[in-house]
């Protein structure tokens, strides 16, 4: 890869568009000088009121995946909201 195309743009569904068709993506990224942003982990609890069908479906999917029902709702929660916002499941994790 040629140092112009080394500072070539790419939006994030074209970086992956490539990566997915097996096309060499590194050159796209600054290896030299990362940056490497960590983000603190603040959580809220919250109580939420529900019929018993649904806790017995989170605990039916929680047994399943043998899990925490906590950890099913985190995940569903966040699933939806990325759909919603248009966010792929590689780009952001809960």
């Amino acid at each position: 890869m040629t140092t112009a195309s080394k500072q070539q743009s790419l939006t994030t569904e074209q970086l992956e568009e490539r990566f997915d068709s097996g096309e060499e993506v590194l050159g796209y990224f600054d290896l030299d000088h990362p940056i490497v942003e960590q983000h603190p982990v603040v959580q809220k609890r919250i109580t939420l009121t529900m019929p018993d069908w649904i806790v017995e479906g989170l605990d039916e999917e929680a047994e399943e995946l043998a899990i925490s029902r906590n950890a099913v709702v985190n995940t569903w929660l966040a699933e939806r909201i990325r759909a919603a916002h248009g966010h792929s499941q590689s780009a952001m994790r809960a």
